[in-house]
């Protein structure tokens, strides 16, 4: 795994982008987010990509719980959107 800043991300993001190794942006030192390429993610440990899911749905959970949204809502929303397009 590489290890970059925001501001090296952004200003290489090309060559970032290029790579198969995942990236771990940081900004001030603190964890920002993480680039993985999805070209090759069977080629990622099952390890790595169990913690990864686990991070982005801990993240969405709190999101929701700071905006004050159920689950229940959420899928009822989809739901409305999904027969809105039929």
């Amino acid at each position: 795994m590489k290890l970059t800043t925001v501001k090296e991300f952004r200003d290489q993001a090309t060559k970032f982008l290029r790579s198969r190794d995942p990236v771990l942006i940081t900004r001030r030192g603190k964890p920002a987010g993480i680039y993985v390429s999805l070209e090759k993610e069977e080629d990622l440990p099952v390890d790595f990509r169990k913690e990864l899911m686990l991070a982005l749905v801990t993240q969405v959970k709190k999101s929701l719980q700071e905006h004050g949204f159920t689950e229940q809502e959420i899928l009822s929303d989809f739901e409305t959107t999904r027969q809105a397009h039929r």
